[in-house]
């Protein structure tokens, strides 16, 4: 079974942190491509706009930019969210912060 034979409700909203990441992007796209609603939330510290750019005019699609440490802006984008699928992270933790842990 693929994800393409995945059924939710036909109004389902997902919101994607760290959807302009290249993970991120991809499930935006399989999302949009089976009809489901998407929301994308990403600061594009690390993604990228081009990334997205393909879904713009989408009217199923809603870019936040914004950072997943700020309570606001994470309430304004789960507000009516079905499921949050959460890729916003950093690529790698830094040397000395993996010393420390």
């Amino acid at each position: 079974m693929g994800f393409q034979n995945l059924v939710f409700n036909p109004d389902s909203v997902f919101l994607v942190t760290g959807g302009a990441g290249f993970i991120g992007s991809n499930l935006c796209e399989a999302i949009l491509n089976l009809g489901y609603r998407v929301r994308c939330l990403d600061d594009l510290s690390t993604g990228k706009k081009e990334h997205v750019e393909l879904f713009a005019d989408n009217p199923n699609y809603t870019f936040i930019k914004g950072d997943i440490r700020d309570f606001d802006t994470c309430k304004e984008a789960c507000e009516g969210v079905d499921y949050v699928l959460h890729q916003a992270a950093w690529g790698s933790v830094p040397t000395p912060m993996a010393a420390v842990l």
